[in-house]
């Protein structure tokens, strides 16, 4: 409000600067959904057009999939009773299982770089 206005800020008087961030906001929220409803559209489109290319996404959602249930399988869902007041079981079971996942994936990247290398310094 005040860039638009050309004042400074300390100049400024913004009593009601509320209800044009809530206008952005809803804005930003519409934006939101047309951009996620057309990046799934084009990939539904792609699918149709050519189902020769879904079968490798097929198998990275999957593979994805699987490294979420071993996270979730292996995290603990237990709370140091300093905590116990503000994190549920819920919540810590699905941090760990977001630790767990992150570290499963950085292992793959590195090892995908290090085969990457390893063959091409082969050849």
């Amino acid at each position: 409000m005040t860039m638009s206005s050309g004042l400074t800020p300390e100049q400024s008087d913004c009593t009601d600067c509320g209800a044009a961030v809530g206008s952005f906001l809803g804005l930003s929220y519409i934006l939101l959904v047309l951009a996620v409803v057309a990046a799934l559209g084009g990939s539904v489109m792609q699918a149709i057009m050519n189902p020769g290319k879904l079968k490798g996404s097929l198998i990275g959602l999957g593979g994805m999939i699987l490294v979420f249930v071993i996270s979730y399988v292996l995290a603990d869902a237990t709370v140091e009773p300093y905590y116990a007041s503000d994190i549920t079981e819920t919540a810590s079971k699905l941090s760990g299982a977001g630790l767990y996942a992150f570290y499963i994936l950085f292992v793959l990247a590195v090892l995908s770089i290090a085969s990457s290398s390893l063959t091409r310094f082969i050849k």
